[in-house]
């Protein structure tokens, strides 16, 4: 007979934080439960992906940090910005550029290793790095 009082929480701890590591790096904080900009989280052996889809930025528009176990991403329509100087508005305006931030929890010993904009797609990569201390190691037997 299976226990019911057993969770999914309890088998969290068998998985020595990878799965939980998942989870936290998915995690988004309140300021950015939006659904804009769009954003896939792709999982390897000991590294995270994130792409997140911005048509229409331009590299100069996009802000990066990584703070303290948090992972920020902005935006700042600088077009807005340029044509209010110009004295122009938009009509209408179908491709979305309007400002965002995204603030993702990293899990810990996550960083970020480099970050790419191509083609409306900016791709970040963080590398998992656990310190020497806390990998594993082979125990010789006397």
């Amino acid at each position: 007979m299976v226990n019911s009082l057993l969770s999914m929480t309890d088998f969290d701890r068998l998985f020595v934080g990878w799965d939980r590591v998942h989870n936290e790096l998915a995690n988004i904080n309140g300021l950015s439960r939006g659904n804009y900009p769009r954003y896939n989280i792709i999982k390897g052996e000991d590294k995270y992906r994130i792409e997140m889809g911005l048509a229409g930025w331009d590299r100069d528009s996009i802000k990066i940090t990584q703070d303290k176990g948090s992972l920020t991403i902005e935006g700042v329509d600088k077009q807005e910005i340029k044509n209010k100087a110009k004295g122009e508005r938009y009509l209408y305006k179908g491709i979305s550029g309007k400002t965002f931030r995204k603030v993702f929890t990293l899990g810990e010993h996550v960083n970020v290793s480099e970050a790419d904009f191509s083609e409306g797609m900016l791709t970040v990569n963080l590398k998992v790095d656990p310190p020497e201390s806390e990998q594993p190691r082979l125990i010789n037997i006397n």
